[in-house]
Parts: structure tokens; C-alpha cells; sequence
């Protein structure tokens, strides 16, 4: 019984299909104010916030890669507005996915609300 189980399991986990844990957020959309909707100044600060997650042996994945923890983390507990958004994606992954990282990068100006 252990023979038949085992390769079953394997195939399982090669799959992706085998996730024992997962806690991810990935991006889908994010809108960003334009400098005609706040108050812009030509002396706005520019910020950059990442947010990352990570999974690992196609076993546990965790961590937020969406765009709002980027956002707040580019603007660190400010009571301001980020506008004129760009935004990256990086994925790095070993071994075919056996540890993969993905981050998403936000850079933008800050305004006062």
C-alpha cells in the first residue's frame, strides 16, 4: 500500500496541487490618483514601497505581493496621498519553482490629502 501511495504524493506535489499552507495576496488592480485629482506641487517627494511573498517546495506559500502593502509601505505611516503610480513585478524562482519570490514594486509622488 505504502508503493501505490507514494507516487501519488510525489505526482501531487509536483503538480502544485499539494499546497499544505498557503497565505498569499497578489496583485490584480490598483488605481492611482493623477496629479490634477490632489493637491501636487512641483517639491512632492518621490517614495518607493515592495511588497513580497515566497513559497517554498510547491509545500507553503505566505507573504502579500499585492499593491496595497506596497503602497503602504512606500508611504510608511503617512497621512498622504500616493499619486502618479508605476509599477514593478519581479519573480525569482530556483530549481523550477522549488523556492519562488515575488515582489511587487510601486514607485510614486506623495501629496497631502
Amino acid at each position: 500500500m505504502r508503493r501505490s501511495l507514494l507516487p501519488l504524493l510525489a505526482a501531487a506535489g509536483l503538480c502544485g496541487c499539494g499546497m499544505l499552507y498557503t497565505n498569499i495576496h497578489s496583485p490584480r488592480s490598483y488605481r492611482s490618483a493623477v496629479p490634477s485629482e490632489v493637491k501636487a506641487t512641483p517639491t512632492d517627494e518621490t517614495v518607493s514601497g515592495m511588497g513580497c511573498s515566497r513559497s517554498v517546495l510547491y509545500l507553503m506559500a505566505w507573504g502579500d505581493a499585492g499593491y496595497g502593502a506596497a503602497v503602504q509601505n512606500a508611504l510608511a505611516g503617512r497621512d498622504a496621498i500616493l499619486y502618479d503610480v508605476k509599477c514593478d513585478m519581479k519573480v525569482n524562482s530556483v530549481l523550477l519553482g522549488l523556492y519562488t519570490k515575488v515582489c511587487t514594486k510601486v514607485t510614486g509622488r506623495v501629496a497631502k490629502p
